[in-house]
């Protein structure tokens, strides 16, 4: 996950085809609390977009110069209506999105590519919007109520620096105060006020597939939430006390009051942390705790430190891909040695999969040593032709992992602690079995978990159909000892992280080589003096070059092998 987990393991040291259904159906689970798969037994938790149009209209957004923010919020909204049709607007925000368009045009999705700039799409592409929702500067959370707004009766955002040259009607005289509508107009003094009156308006009209928590500076993402018509939200930190419209406490309540009527076992779009206007908000720790006891599951799709959000999924989500890895080569069993896993973090980030596997993936050193790569299974619905690159670019010794921990990222051991105790088995019961369904997806066979969690809850976690083993917890935790690194649960082996991580940034020389230092010296300061030993390395997101896995492994010297995650697994049921 990204800056995020960085920081996360510094501050563990110190202390990560329902969307139309009917309103009847949708009032009765919202009543219940009830899953949707417990309703019917879905298959896919992530709305998908139609196939691809063979053409794409393509523009880039770095060449917005005047009110580029604005223009961009407006077009990511207008994506989300045009696409929701068929998809064929692509917005590009950086060479990862080029990158991904043309592996778009290799694969044969597409065979056209349209360049257009920004006169020609709104030439081409306004008619599609009849009316316009304006925002209010003063309150942030109205981003996020006209981009709800704009989602269930198909208009356009706008901001008041640009709404006059749209000429759409936006809920003022002559026109019908019932067509568009300029929230200015609704005098909201907080952000809780917007988001009440919002989910009061739209209630019966919001998917109940999903759920956003995003920052109102955010403008990407806001395709695939248009397209689908998913709520959202977000909510400031106590930290964010002194802006006028923030209220911690009334946000964190009306939200916790959203997540219990909507169903179990959906996932949380976005990112509660890292705000880039004036609130950084609710934060990682206390925004997946929220959702997690709330029996939902992270998908990270916002800036997070790292990576930026997530766009285009209005496209990506309309392709297809059939993920097979390659079957691990067979290492023969030296009982005097020391073998290793190293995994990588944060492929359960949708963002991260867009973004920083892509460099990582494409750097020249890519499959000097083996690695293990955590992949969020959602991404087999949001980004199949993304995860399709990664699985035909794969080295010998690349393994993909199950990331954190199963569908999607929770917190284990409070899953669905707001429910009542009769109801939690049955919510976490449907979360194993749509994490079964989505491991297989992804075709791995070795999940990570995130935190260190209570014998019987993880007994339940290796218990996901398929699951061969687990890799426990993001870095080294106040439980792990030399006696258990590893253990078992659902008699299969749990091998625990063995080291804490760097904690700072690597991007540069000096930056890397302290972490490789850093990690010579846990990795050896942890090794039992037994052999054959097992150790499973965690490299967090601090691992930016591949170089530095690299100098690790040789680091530490030739008593160490390293080995994929799924080949320490074979070689340990082979010692035994």
């Amino acid at each position: 996950m990204s800056h995020r987990k960085s920081v996360r393991v510094e501050r563990a040291l110190n202390r990560r085809t329902f969307l139309h259904t009917c309103a009847a159906a949708a009032g009765g689970l919202l009543l219940s609390g009830q899953s949707w798969s417990q309703s019917g037994g879905r298959t896919e938790v992530c709305p998908k977009s139609g196939r691809l149009a063979r053409k794409l209209a393509v523009m880039r957004l770095e060449e917005l110069t005047s009110h580029s923010w604005d223009m961009r919020l407006t077009l990511a909204c207008l994506q989300g209506i045009v696409n929701r049709k068929q998809p064929l607007l692509y917005l590009i925000q950086d060479r990862y999105d080029e990158l991904w368009l043309e592996w778009l045009k290799e694969r044969g999705d597409i065979d056209q590519i349209d360049w257009l700039d920004v006169g020609e799409i709104f030439g081409r592409f306004l008619p599609e919007v009849k009316t316009m929702f304006v925002t209010d500067p003063a309150i942030p959370a109205s981003v996020n109520v006209a981009t709800m707004l704009a989602a269930v009766h198909g208009g356009l955002v706008a901001t008041p620096a640009t709404a006059a040259q749209y000429d759409l009607p936006m809920g003022a005289l002559p026109d019908s105060w019932k067509t568009g509508m300029d929230l200015r107009t609704l005098n909201w003094k907080k952000n809780v006020e917007a988001y009440r009156w919002a989910f009061q308006e739209l209630n019966e009209s919001l998917s109940r597939e999903a759920v956003a928590v995003l920052d109102p500076a955010a403008t990407e993402l806001r395709d695939y939430l248009v397209e689908f018509k998913i709520p959202i939200l977000w909510l400031s930190g106590p930290q964010d006390s002194h802006s006028a419209p923030a209220s911690f406490d009334e946000e964190k309540a009306f939200a916790r009051e959203i997540l219990m009527k909507w169903p179990t076992n959906i996932p949380i779009f976005g990112w509660p942390d890292n705000g880039q206007w004036a609130e950084r908000g609710i934060g990682e720790w206390q925004g997946v705790k929220l959702f997690s006891e709330c029996g939902k599951f992270e998908v990270c799709s916002a800036y997070d430190g790292y990576s930026p959000t997530v766009n285009n999924l209005s496209i990506h989500s309309g392709t297809t891909a059939t993920l097979r890895q390659a079957q691990a080569a067979s290492v023969k069993l030296d009982r005097g040695k020391v073998y290793v896993a190293f995994t990588r973090s944060d492929g359960d980030g949708l963002n991260f999969l867009r973004h920083y596997y892509r460099k990582l993936f494409d750097d020249p050193q890519h499959g000097t040593v083996p690695l293990g790569w955590q992949v969020g299974p959602t991404a087999a619905d949001t980004m199949p032709d993304i995860l399709d690159y990664y699985y035909k670019h794969a080295r010998p010794g690349d393994c993909f992992m199950n990331a954190l921990s199963g569908a999607g990222y929770i917190h284990e051991d409070i899953f669905a602690d707001n429910f009542p105790l009769a109801q939690r088995e049955g919510i976490l019961q449907e979360f194993v079995r749509l994490s079964g369904v989505y491991r297989a997806k992804i075709d791995a066979t070795i999940m990570a978990t995130f935190a260190e969690m209570r014998a019987e809850r993880l007994e339940q976690i290796a218990a996901i159909p398929g699951i061969k083993a687990i890799v426990a917890n993001y870095g080294r935790t106040h439980a792990t000892t030399l006696e258990n690194t590893i253990t078992f649960a659902a008699d299969k082996p749990v091998f625990r992280s063995v080291n804490r991580g760097p904690g700072d940034l690597t991007f540069t020389p000096y930056g890397r080589e302290e972490a490789q230092r850093f990690m010579i010296s846990e990795i050896r300061k942890w090794t039992p003096t037994h052999r054959p030993a097992f150790l499973h390395v965690f490299l967090a997101n601090w691992l930016s070059q591949i170089g530095m896995a690299e100098n690790i492994a040789k680091g530490v010297g030739g008593e160490y092998v390293f080995v994929r995650p799924d080949q320490l697994l074979t070689l340990y049921e082979h010692s035994k």
